[in-house]
């Protein structure tokens, strides 16, 4: 378990704790002041108690409502207990009494009842302070207590045989709720023992299985919730550590990347982050094995040349026109090389002006014409209108060179290389379309790939095409490559699509 998990299931349980102390802390002192209890407050059933008071003292007596108080006081469920007070303030159970009596006899409602000799007694309602050990200490006879046998209570008039009130442990049952007044039961139900069942309530109704099964509900909770925080950032951890390893195609699996909370968007750009590393890195070294390979064969022409100078010093000046040559071909090697790597980096300077598109591209195909031409070939431009857009003029010349001459390479003498200009809402188009053999389907989403050549046998290091993507891209435009079809379905040529935003302010 990491540390996350055990801060999330500390963080729950310590605001558990802290709510039930602040709670406890708020009860604790909105009952008591200066250690004396402040009036509580009258529930549902200590009212109940209070308000039957009257009827309790005329039906038994202040013996019955002493014993029915007692009572109440030893029922652990319980919280508060109720003084029987005279004018004196002597309680009639013998019980200690707050010294502001009087003051909390005004503060809650009055509560007077009368014994038969006129004596006014008041009852007051205070704090059980020994509330919390009696509640705990209950718990452990509570199984027991419930499974006793029912005990027998006689319920007698109040006037019947017992001049004394009723013995220990046992409560006589007042008329006055049924309707009998205070002449007590009919005379054929008078001396009748009737049994009742004083049993202890259900196990789930005590506080301390509530407490239990509060308790319990939390920890289960909060153990789940803990590990279904913690869970994915150890499966991250891990990942991250492969990553670590040179293990670029870690990917996490479906459990993480399937959540649809911020843990499944961290994954799943964690699954692109490391797809686009192992991309670069793929790049990087496919890159210097091309790089290494394209310098290989002019260097080793290199040294064939200047072997055969060695042999024959009197064709020395044929051998260095052809070290001219070669020298040439790796100068531009490595300045394609640099090209490609400057806008792959992002480090070319771009410098974005407004630009004349048809003038652009009628200065590329004055070059392109002349190529053409001394291989029988024709370049066209077609332009609706003067177009002008916000691009680095000589990154924009050199992809439109290098697509216009590779069109002009790979089509086939007395065809025609299209050049169009169009306009198109908010962009503009430039295709440049050719009539050659086309490119093989499973070959066109490699056309962009550094080195990249197919089965083509022309000149070229295979940069063009991914030097031109990026220069567009530099100037904020797109670039895509297909096929040309006739109507039978057959290839009969291929298309270069630049697509350049206008430029707004023109």
């Amino acid at each position: 378990m990491g540390q996350v998990f055990w801060k999330f299931l500390l963080a729950f349980w310590g605001a558990l704790i802290l709510a039930g102390t602040l709670v406890w802390a708020v009860n604790e002192v909105s009952r008591s002041t200066d250690g004396e209890p402040k009036p509580v407050w009258i529930g549902p059933q200590l009212r109940l108690v209070l308000g039957s008071a009257q009827l309790m003292m005329d039906s038994g007596g202040i013996k019955l409502l002493g014993d029915v108080l007692q009572r109440w006081e030893e029922d652990p469920m319980s919280r508060d207990k109720i003084l029987l007070l005279n004018n004196q303030g002597e309680d009639y159970l013998q019980r200690d009494v707050p010294g502001d009596w009087a003051q909390l006899l005004k503060d809650q409602p009055e509560y007077k009842v009368q014994d038969k000799s006129g004596q006014s007694w008041f009852l007051l309602a205070v704090p059980r302070h020994e509330f919390l050990l009696e509640w705990l200490r209950s718990g452990r006879g509570l199984m027991a207590t419930a499974s006793m046998p029912a005990q027998r209570i006689d319920v007698q008039h109040p006037q019947a045989a017992r001049p004394h009130g009723p013995p220990p442990g046992e409560a006589v049952q007042p008329f006055g709720p049924t309707g009998l007044g205070d002449k007590g039961p009919p005379p054929e139900m008078r001396g009748i023992a009737v049994r009742a069942t004083m049993a202890m309530p259900p196990v789930w109704f005590h506080p301390a299985f509530l407490l239990a099964a509060i308790l319990v509900t939390s920890l289960s909770v909060s153990l789940w919730l803990a590990w279904y925080f913690a869970s994915p950032v150890r499966q991250l951890k891990r990942a991250l550590q492969s990553l670590a390893s040179d293990h670029w195609l870690t990917q996490l699996g479906p459990k993480v990347t399937g959540r649809r909370d911020e843990f499944g968007a961290v994954a799943r750009s964690f699954n692109d982050m490391a797809k686009s590393v192992e991309q670069a890195i793929s790049g990087q070294r496919r890159l210097l094995h091309d790089v290494s390979h394209e310098f290989r064969s002019p260097l080793a022409r290199l040294q064939i040349l200047v072997g055969l100078a060695r042999q024959t010093p009197s064709e020395s000046a044929m051998v260095l026109d052809k070290v001219e040559a070669e020298t040439q071909k790796l100068n531009a090697l490595v300045e394609e090389i640099l090209t490609y790597s400057r806008l792959e980096s992002g480090a070319a300077a771009v410098k974005l002006q407004q630009v004349d598109l048809l003038e652009l591209l009628e200065s590329v195909a004055e070059d392109g014409r002349l190529e053409a031409l001394s291989q029988q070939k024709q370049l066209l431009v077609k332009a609706d209108a003067k177009v002008r857009v916000l691009a680095d003029p000589d990154l924009l010349y050199r992809a439109l060179e290098n697509l216009i001459r590779n069109a002009i390479k790979f089509t086939p003498a007395n065809t025609v290389v299209a050049v169009e200009l169009q306009q198109q809402a908010q962009q503009v188009q430039i295709r440049i379309s050719d009539q050659g053999p086309g490119v093989a389907h499973a070959d066109l989403a490699k056309l962009f790939t550094p080195f990249f050549r197919g089965q083509s046998k022309k000149d070229g290091v295979g940069l063009g095409l991914s030097i031109a993507k990026r220069a567009v891209e530099s100037c904020g435009g797109e670039m895509k490559l297909h096929n040309l079809y006739a109507a039978s379905g057959i290839v009969c040529g291929f298309q270069a699509v630049i697509s350049l935003p206008l430029d707004s302010n023109v």
